[in-house]
C-alpha cells in the first residue's frame, strides 16, 4: 500500500512540475511585438474611421436632411473626421484619455448637428447617438443636450 501511494505522490509531484514549466515557457514566449518603424503607426481597433460623405448619406436618409441642413452639417463631420483622426495618432495619450476626449468630441457634434436639426429630427437623432453611445461602453452624454442658438430647446413655454 505503502507503495502505491508512493507512486502516486511521485506522479502527482511529476504532473505539477510539468504543468508549472509550461505555464512558465507560455508566458515567457508572449513577448509584445517590436514597435513599429519610424513614420509608421500601429491600426488602432478602438478609433474607426468615419467616411464623411457615407455618414452624410445615412444621416441624409435616416433624419431627412435638407440641402441646407446638409451643407451646414458636412463640415461638422469633416471636423469630426480630422480631430478623431489626429487622436488616433497621439501615441502619447493613454487609453482613458483618449475615450474621455472621444467622448468629448462626440457631445460637440451631438450639440452642433442637434442645433441644426428640426425638433423631430434632433430627438431622432439624439436617441441613436445615446444609443451608439451605450453600445460603445460609454453612455449617454452627461445631462440634457443644450437647447439649439437663439430657442428655447422646443419646450413647452413657462407658465
Amino acid at each position: 500500500m505503502r507503495h502505491v501511494v508512493a507512486l502516486l505522490q511521485g506522479t502527482i509531484f511529476t504532473f505539477v512540475a510539468c504543468a508549472w514549466l509550461a505555464a512558465t515557457y507560455s508566458v515567457a514566449a508572449q513577448e509584445p511585438p517590436p514597435p513599429p518603424p519610424d513614420g509608421m503607426e500601429m491600426p488602432r481597433p478602438d478609433m474607426p474611421k468615419m467616411d464623411v460623405d457615407k455618414e452624410l448619406a445615412r444621416m441624409t436618409k435616416r433624419y431627412g436632411l435638407s440641402e441646407s441642413q446638409k451643407a451646414q452639417v458636412r463640415p461638422i463631420l469633416v471636423d469630426v473626421k480630422a480631430r478623431m483622426d489626429d487622436l488616433s495618432r497621439d501615441s502619447a495619450a493613454e487609453f482613458g484619455e483618449r475615450i474621455e476626449k472621444m467622448r468629448a468630441i462626440r457631445d460637440e457634434q451631438t450639440s452642433r448637428i442637434s442645433a441644426i436639426l428640426s425638433d423631430n429630427q434632433r430627438v431622432k437623432y439624439q436617441k441613436d447617438m445615446n444609443r451608439q453611445a451605450q453600445d460603445q461602453g460609454y453612455g449617454p452624454p452627461d445631462g440634457p443636450p443644450p437647447p439649439p442658438p437663439g430657442g428655447d430647446g422646443g419646450g413647452p413655454p413657462p407658465p
